[in-house]
Protein backbone atom coordinates (compact mmCIF):
# COMPACT_ATOMS: atom_id res chain seq x y z
CA UNK A 1 0.00 0.00 0.00
CA UNK A 2 3.06 2.32 1.01
CA UNK A 3 4.68 1.25 -2.53
CA UNK A 4 1.54 2.39 -4.56
CA UNK A 5 0.93 6.02 -2.38
CA UNK A 6 4.81 6.59 -3.38
CA UNK A 7 3.90 5.33 -6.94
CA UNK A 8 1.03 7.66 -6.97
CA UNK A 9 2.51 10.87 -5.39
CA UNK A 10 5.78 10.66 -8.02
CA UNK A 11 3.84 10.77 -10.61
CA UNK A 12 1.56 13.63 -9.15
CA UNK A 13 4.80 15.29 -8.74
CA UNK A 14 5.88 14.73 -12.16
CA UNK A 15 2.57 15.83 -13.62
CA UNK A 16 2.56 19.37 -11.73
CA UNK A 17 5.40 20.01 -12.65
CA UNK A 18 4.93 19.43 -16.02
CA UNK A 19 1.90 21.76 -15.79
CA UNK A 20 4.01 24.58 -14.48
CA UNK A 21 6.80 24.03 -16.87
CA UNK A 22 5.45 22.81 -19.79
CA UNK A 23 8.80 20.54 -20.03
CA UNK A 24 7.57 17.28 -22.26
CA UNK A 25 11.22 16.00 -23.10
CA UNK A 26 11.63 16.35 -18.75
CA UNK A 27 8.02 14.27 -18.07
CA UNK A 28 8.63 11.73 -20.47
CA UNK A 29 12.13 10.84 -18.75
CA UNK A 30 11.09 10.80 -15.73
CA UNK A 31 7.78 8.51 -15.87
CA UNK A 32 9.93 6.30 -18.18
CA UNK A 33 12.26 5.70 -15.71
CA UNK A 34 10.26 5.03 -12.93
CA UNK A 35 6.56 3.69 -14.50
CA UNK A 36 5.99 0.57 -16.77
CA UNK A 37 2.89 0.91 -19.24
CA UNK A 38 0.99 -1.59 -16.91
CA UNK A 39 1.26 0.28 -13.87
CA UNK A 40 0.52 3.53 -15.57
CA UNK A 41 -2.78 1.60 -16.94
CA UNK A 42 -3.31 0.71 -13.50
CA UNK A 43 -3.56 4.59 -12.06
CA UNK A 44 -5.53 4.94 -14.85
CA UNK A 45 -8.18 3.06 -13.96
CA UNK A 46 -8.22 3.17 -10.52
CA UNK A 47 -6.12 6.16 -9.00
CA UNK A 48 -7.80 9.53 -7.73
CA UNK A 49 -8.64 11.37 -10.49
CA UNK A 50 -5.57 13.63 -10.58
CA UNK A 51 -3.44 10.76 -10.91
CA UNK A 52 -5.66 9.35 -13.74
CA UNK A 53 -5.37 12.51 -15.68
CA UNK A 54 -1.52 12.27 -14.90
CA UNK A 55 -1.44 8.61 -16.03
CA UNK A 56 -3.51 9.74 -18.93
CA UNK A 57 -0.82 12.16 -20.27
CA UNK A 58 2.00 10.02 -19.62
CA UNK A 59 0.23 6.92 -21.80
CA UNK A 60 -0.33 9.33 -24.80
CA UNK A 61 3.53 10.08 -24.68
CA UNK A 62 4.81 6.61 -24.32
CA UNK A 63 1.79 4.17 -24.64
CA UNK A 64 1.06 2.10 -27.73
CA UNK A 65 -2.12 1.06 -29.34
CA UNK A 66 -2.69 -1.71 -26.82
CA UNK A 67 -3.93 0.87 -24.17
CA UNK A 68 -6.54 1.92 -26.14
CA UNK A 69 -9.04 -0.95 -24.17
CA UNK A 70 -8.11 1.41 -21.10
CA UNK A 71 -7.93 4.80 -22.55
CA UNK A 72 -11.05 4.50 -24.85
CA UNK A 73 -13.78 3.71 -21.79
CA UNK A 74 -12.52 7.30 -20.11
CA UNK A 75 -13.65 9.34 -22.84
CA UNK A 76 -16.57 9.55 -21.05
CA UNK A 77 -15.16 10.05 -17.87
CA UNK A 78 -17.74 12.51 -15.48
CA UNK A 79 -14.29 14.84 -15.67
CA UNK A 80 -14.75 16.38 -18.69
CA UNK A 81 -10.46 17.66 -18.12
CA UNK A 82 -9.80 13.78 -18.15
CA UNK A 83 -11.70 13.25 -21.56
CA UNK A 84 -9.88 15.90 -22.62
CA UNK A 85 -6.07 14.50 -21.39
CA UNK A 86 -7.60 10.98 -22.89
CA UNK A 87 -8.57 12.34 -25.88
CA UNK A 88 -5.57 14.14 -26.71
CA UNK A 89 -3.50 10.88 -25.43
CA UNK A 90 -4.85 8.29 -28.41
CA UNK A 91 -4.63 10.85 -30.91
CA UNK A 92 -1.02 11.18 -30.14
CA UNK A 93 -0.48 7.12 -29.46
CA UNK A 94 -2.22 6.93 -33.41
CA UNK A 95 -0.32 9.55 -34.83
CA UNK A 96 3.09 6.99 -33.56
CA UNK A 97 1.43 4.09 -35.18
CA UNK A 98 3.50 2.47 -37.83
CA UNK A 99 7.28 3.15 -39.24
CA UNK A 100 8.50 6.53 -39.50
CA UNK A 101 8.19 5.81 -43.41
CA UNK A 102 4.36 4.83 -42.93
CA UNK A 103 3.69 7.85 -40.42
CA UNK A 104 5.33 10.21 -43.43
CA UNK A 105 2.81 8.82 -46.04
CA UNK A 106 0.36 9.34 -43.40
CA UNK A 107 1.30 12.83 -43.13
CA UNK A 108 1.18 13.88 -46.73
CA UNK A 109 -2.46 11.97 -46.94
CA UNK A 110 -4.15 14.18 -43.94
CA UNK A 111 -2.14 17.26 -45.65
CA UNK A 112 -4.20 16.40 -49.09
CA UNK A 113 -7.39 16.07 -47.32
CA UNK A 114 -6.72 19.66 -45.26
CA UNK A 115 -6.06 20.95 -49.02
CA UNK A 116 -8.91 19.09 -50.82
CA UNK A 117 -6.90 17.06 -53.25
CA UNK A 118 -8.67 14.15 -52.38
CA UNK A 119 -8.55 11.92 -55.19
CA UNK A 120 -4.33 11.88 -54.12
CA UNK A 121 -5.44 11.14 -50.45
CA UNK A 122 -6.84 8.15 -51.88
CA UNK A 123 -4.27 7.09 -53.89
CA UNK A 124 -1.85 7.54 -51.11
CA UNK A 125 -3.70 6.18 -48.58
CA UNK A 126 -4.52 3.41 -50.54
CA UNK A 127 -0.61 2.49 -51.15
CA UNK A 128 -0.19 2.87 -47.60
CA UNK A 129 -2.79 0.49 -46.74
CA UNK A 130 -1.97 -2.35 -49.62
CA UNK A 131 2.05 -2.22 -49.38
CA UNK A 132 2.19 -1.39 -45.14
CA UNK A 133 -1.30 -2.81 -43.85
CA UNK A 134 -3.86 -0.55 -42.53
CA UNK A 135 -3.58 1.89 -39.62
CA UNK A 136 -7.22 2.97 -38.09
CA UNK A 137 -5.86 6.44 -39.01
CA UNK A 138 -5.44 5.42 -42.87
CA UNK A 139 -8.53 3.90 -43.09
CA UNK A 140 -10.11 7.08 -41.50
CA UNK A 141 -7.94 9.14 -43.68
CA UNK A 142 -9.32 7.81 -47.02
CA UNK A 143 -12.82 7.43 -45.45
CA UNK A 144 -12.68 11.52 -45.72
CA UNK A 145 -11.51 11.51 -48.49
CA UNK A 146 -13.63 8.87 -50.14
CA UNK A 147 -17.14 10.75 -48.49
CA UNK A 148 -16.09 13.83 -50.35
CA UNK A 149 -15.29 11.95 -53.85
CA UNK A 150 -19.12 10.71 -53.17
CA UNK A 151 -17.91 7.47 -52.96
CA UNK A 152 -20.17 6.73 -49.98
CA UNK A 153 -20.67 3.17 -49.95
CA UNK A 154 -16.68 2.30 -49.70
CA UNK A 155 -16.66 5.58 -47.37
CA UNK A 156 -18.55 3.25 -44.95
CA UNK A 157 -16.35 0.19 -46.03
CA UNK A 158 -13.28 1.80 -44.72
CA UNK A 159 -15.03 3.40 -41.08
CA UNK A 160 -15.97 -0.09 -40.52
CA UNK A 161 -11.89 -0.91 -40.79
CA UNK A 162 -11.15 2.01 -38.39
CA UNK A 163 -13.52 0.29 -35.84
CA UNK A 164 -12.32 -2.61 -36.29
CA UNK A 165 -8.85 -1.53 -35.34
CA UNK A 166 -9.90 1.08 -32.36
CA UNK A 167 -13.45 0.83 -31.06
CA UNK A 168 -13.53 4.05 -29.27
CA UNK A 169 -12.45 6.01 -32.62
CA UNK A 170 -15.56 8.20 -32.26
CA UNK A 171 -14.78 10.26 -35.56
CA UNK A 172 -15.08 6.97 -37.77
CA UNK A 173 -18.93 6.90 -36.08
CA UNK A 174 -19.55 10.49 -36.82
CA UNK A 175 -18.41 9.40 -40.57
CA UNK A 176 -20.99 6.53 -40.57
CA UNK A 177 -23.64 8.76 -39.17
CA UNK A 178 -22.68 11.43 -42.32
CA UNK A 179 -22.70 8.53 -44.46
CA UNK A 180 -25.86 7.05 -44.01
CA UNK A 181 -27.57 10.82 -44.02
CA UNK A 182 -25.88 10.75 -47.14
CA UNK A 183 -27.51 7.90 -48.26
CA UNK A 184 -30.69 8.79 -46.91
CA UNK A 185 -31.10 6.53 -43.89
CA UNK A 186 -31.78 8.63 -40.85
CA UNK A 187 -32.11 6.14 -37.73
CA UNK A 188 -28.82 4.54 -39.14
CA UNK A 189 -27.49 7.82 -39.26
CA UNK A 190 -29.12 8.71 -35.92
CA UNK A 191 -27.65 5.80 -33.89
CA UNK A 192 -23.76 6.04 -35.16
CA UNK A 193 -24.39 9.72 -33.93
CA UNK A 194 -25.51 8.51 -30.20
CA UNK A 195 -22.98 5.95 -30.72
CA UNK A 196 -19.96 8.52 -31.04
CA UNK A 197 -21.78 11.22 -28.90
CA UNK A 198 -22.19 7.93 -25.99
CA UNK A 199 -18.01 7.38 -26.36
CA UNK A 200 -17.18 11.13 -26.31
CA UNK A 201 -19.61 13.58 -24.61
CA UNK A 202 -18.01 16.57 -25.78
CA UNK A 203 -18.92 16.34 -29.21
CA UNK A 204 -21.29 19.48 -29.55
CA UNK A 205 -21.98 19.55 -33.31
CA UNK A 206 -22.89 16.31 -32.94
CA UNK A 207 -25.41 16.58 -29.98
CA UNK A 208 -26.85 19.75 -32.87
CA UNK A 209 -27.07 16.91 -35.79
CA UNK A 210 -28.90 14.22 -33.53
CA UNK A 211 -31.79 16.97 -32.39
CA UNK A 212 -31.97 17.89 -35.66
CA UNK A 213 -32.61 13.76 -36.61
CA UNK A 214 -34.52 13.42 -33.97
CA UNK A 215 -37.02 16.13 -35.20
CA UNK A 216 -36.65 15.06 -38.92
CA UNK A 217 -37.73 11.76 -37.84
CA UNK A 218 -40.40 12.45 -35.83
CA UNK A 219 -42.00 14.60 -38.48
CA UNK A 220 -42.40 11.92 -40.99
Amino acid sequence: MEERALRTALLLSYYQRYLNEGDTAQFIASVAQRYTLGTLLRLLSSGEIYSRRAAALALGLIGDRHCFSVLGPCLSSDDRKLRLVVDDALRSISSREGSPAQRQMLDLVIRSNECGTFEKSVELASELIEEHGGTAEAFHQRSLALFQLDAIEYAIDDCRQVLRRNRFHYGAMVGLGHCHLELGDLLEALYWFRRALDIFPDLEPVRIQIKRLEKAIQEL
